[in-house]
């Protein structure tokens, strides 16, 4: 059962899910990212719940500036911006946030910080096993 979802702000890209808690991100084609997300213990996602998730990620996308991310990339390491602690449950506000922070900070070294931090928030989503087991030991 292989789910892709779309975005019309972002031509060429594509999240796919084969109904595992696993999404995979691409670009033209070509793999860019994973992030997984889990809704039953057994690791698998309703339809429902990943077109949900898919359409979450394209709009923390819309939400932060791909462009200014990518080229901050290519220049100079930017200074470090200390990122808020979270608990695993609350990544995604965290995430939200820098996302809101980014978008008024006026100073474009800081911004391009920011932009890292949450690139590397986005990457660190927790793991299916990870939540499960998490899930386990707080119950």
């Amino acid at each position: 059962m292989r789910r892709v979802y779309t975005d019309e702000r972002f031509p060429g890209y594509e999240i796919v899910n084969n109904g595992s808690g696993t999404f995979e991100v691409y670009e033209r084609g070509q793999p860019i990212t994973t992030f997984e997300s889990w809704e039953n213990q057994d690791g698998t996602v309703s339809e429902p719940f990943a077109a949900r998730r898919a359409r979450d990620y394209f709009d923390r996308w819309a939400r932060m500036d791909l462009s200014g991310e990518i080229a901050a990339q290519a220049e100079e390491p930017a200074e470090e911006v200390p990122a808020p602690q979270a608990e695993p449950g609350e990544l995604t506000r965290t995430i939200d946030d820098l996302m809101a922070q980014q978008r008024l900070e006026q100073d474009p070294q800081r911004k391009a910080a920011i932009q890292q931090q949450i690139m590397q928030l986005m990457r660190r989503e927790e793991s299916v096993a990870a939540a499960v087991v998490n899930h386990l030991i707080a119950n």
